[in-house]
């Protein structure tokens, strides 16, 4: 899929929310061998400045690795003013937040 830096970002692949929304979809395995991938993906994210949506429909497994670089991004955007929202996490994410007490540090949706 080609990548337009002015639209989107990649994890596994990616699109746009909305014109200034950043989409990133997260990949069925997140877990360590995909996490530098991952980080970059992220920094470019937070590197467009734009509202971020992270896609976590399809995640199969994370594992705690990837669940901390993922609470030092949203902590990061959130000090950047830049807001994370997710899109349908799976239950496979998050019951593994909620496994290591993460959730609001994900600003996951509560249930």
């Amino acid at each position: 899929m080609p990548h337009d830096p002015d639209t989107s970002a990649t994890a596994a692949a990616s699109s746009t929310e909305a014109p200034h929304t950043t989409l990133i979809y997260c990949s069925p395995e997140c877990d360590i061998s995909g996490a530098p991938d991952l980080h970059d993906t992220l920094q470019a994210a937070l590197g467009a400045q734009r509202p971020i949506v992270l896609d976590a429909t399809h995640v199969e497994h994370v594992d705690t690795a990837v669940l901390q670089m993922l609470c030092a991004f949203v902590r990061a955007a959130q000090a950047s003013g830049i807001g994370v929202q997710w899109r349908q996490p799976s239950p496979a994410l998050e019951n593994a937040a909620r496994l290591l007490n993460v959730q609001t540090c994900l600003v996951l949706p509560t249930t």
